[in-house]
């Protein structure tokens, strides 16, 4: 017998919002985050909102200060190098499953990422662009099969999603150069070459800090 889908919590529900708000930039690096007004926005208690903010300060999104308050996290060059670090391992090794696992269903999650950003680059979109890629990548980790991969990926990935719309937004980040290494990405899958995707797949995720390192220096100049 089917199981019935398990009902999330207002918190949980919560979360997703908040969390999905800062990934695409609706609240910028390091904003200061009001319960009262979370709470209003999203049409809840107050309560709720305080437990969100204490799952994403797990997760790395926001950071909590005795009498201060919550802020968006603001990253540092050790903590953006970890994180890929981690991202490449696991999106990597999901490439692999996803191939011999869902493979059709792993090309139609990719292109449906891809037709997103490529809308979005038409627009001159980067927060659509940001949603497009996350489209992508989350296909890729979901047509693993592995659910201890997903939810590691899911519980880690946020802040890296955070920082990269916002380098799109403000560096000028090439846009087209992203756009060719998801195409370049696609096409690897499609003929099942795993190792030119995966080897794609890290040079990609490693751009970010690159990027992140160039802004650094841009500032302290």
């Amino acid at each position: 017998m089917t199981q019935p889908p398990i009902q999330k919590s207002v918190t949980e529900i919560t979360a997703e919002k908040i969390r999905e708000a800062i990934i695409l930039g609706a609240f910028p690096l390091g904003t200061k985050l009001s319960e009262q007004k979370l709470a209003d926005l999203y049409q809840v208690s107050r309560s709720p909102v305080r437990e969100a903010l204490v799952l994403l300060q797990i997760e790395g999104l926001v950071r909590v200060f005795p009498k201060r308050g919550s802020f968006v996290f603001l990253p540092d060059e050790c903590v953006i190098r970890d994180l890929c670090e981690h991202r490449s391992i696991l999106e990597v090794a999901c490439f692999e499953l996803a191939v011999r696992n869902n493979h059709a269903g792993l090309l139609i999650g990719m292109q449906n990422g891809i037709s997103h950003m490529q809308e979005a680059i038409k627009d001159a979109d980067t927060k659509h662009y940001s949603r497009g890629d996350l489209l992508f990548h989350r296909s890729v980790i979901a047509h693993s099969g592995n659910s201890s991969m997903i939810k590691s990926y899911e519980t880690t990935i946020g802040p890296l999603m955070a920082l990269r719309t916002h380098l799109f937004t403000i560096s000028g980040i090439s846009l087209e150069r992203s756009m060719q290494e998801h195409t370049e990405m696609l096409e690897a899958c499609t003929v099942r070459d795993v190792a030119k995707a995966q080897a794609i797949c890290k040079q990609h995720i490693y751009h970010l800090t690159e990027h992140f390192h160039e802004l650094q220096m841009i500032a302290a100049s």
